[in-house]
């Protein structure tokens, strides 16, 4: 059995009309496809950047509950004496280490934070140093040497320190948060005016060729009226 040959296929199903109707719309999908793959990479990566800034705002939370359940040990095991009260206490220290970790590697691309971050390093380690200084007052002097060290702790206000630099680190991520879920809504429109431009250019397109066709079409048809 003959094979048939590209010769004869060629004029038959490659036609002017069929490459007419194929290859502008190709175009236009090709370029919609390169533009939708450009506009969806860009959303994505906005909105990664907002789950990032979600991510530093619990980071920062963490740490402060973290610190404010290993307050609440440490005063109950000097109210009552009863070191099951330190449990909040030493649960607390377990988180903080990969907690702190955590924001910090949150917070590496922004040299602003780091500041603050490094800041609010020192501060942790001083509170847990005076948290810590208190238990060991307590077991070995007693109670009212434990009360004396909480008073001085209150004084130097260590926590409420804490806290300020906290919301520093918090505020910055919420006015990111603010320009990235503007970028996020842009990107959102984009995506949408990229299709219906894909779309209207795709029926101008085909619209145009069949014109042409039917336009040609006509003339082939008088011209072979006319002989």
């Amino acid at each position: 059995m003959a094979h048939p040959s590209w010769a004869r296929i060629r004029p038959r199903w490659l036609t002017r009309a069929l490459i007419l109707r194929s290859v502008p719309v190709g175009i236009v999908i090709l370029a919609g496809v390169v533009a939708t793959t450009w506009t969806h990479a860009l959303l994505d990566d906005h909105r990664d950047l907002v789950v990032h800034t979600y991510q530093v705002i619990d980071a920062t939370k963490d740490v402060l509950i973290a610190l404010d359940d290993a307050e609440t040990g440490e005063r109950g095991y000097l109210i009552s004496g009863d070191r099951r009260f330190l449990d909040p206490y030493e649960k607390a220290l377990g988180r903080l280490q990969p907690t702190r970790g955590q924001l910090r590697a949150l917070i590496s691309d922004n040299p602003d934070q780091i500041a603050r971050t490094d800041r609010l390093d020192q501060l942790i380690d001083t509170k847990l140093g005076e948290i810590a200084e208190s238990v060991v007052l307590y077991d070995r002097d007693g109670f009212p040497a434990a009360r004396a060290q909480a008073v001085a702790m209150m004084e130097r206000a260590t926590m409420d320190e804490i806290r300020r630099v906290v919301g520093e680190i918090t505020e910055t991520e919420k006015s990111l948060l603010a320009r990235r879920d503007a970028l996020v809504d842009r990107d959102e429109n984009r995506v949408r005016i990229v299709a219906l431009c894909i779309a209207l250019a795709s029926l101008v397109v085909r619209t145009a060729v069949e014109v042409h066709l039917a336009r040609r079409e006509r003339r082939m048809r008088r011209a072979a009226e006319l002989t």
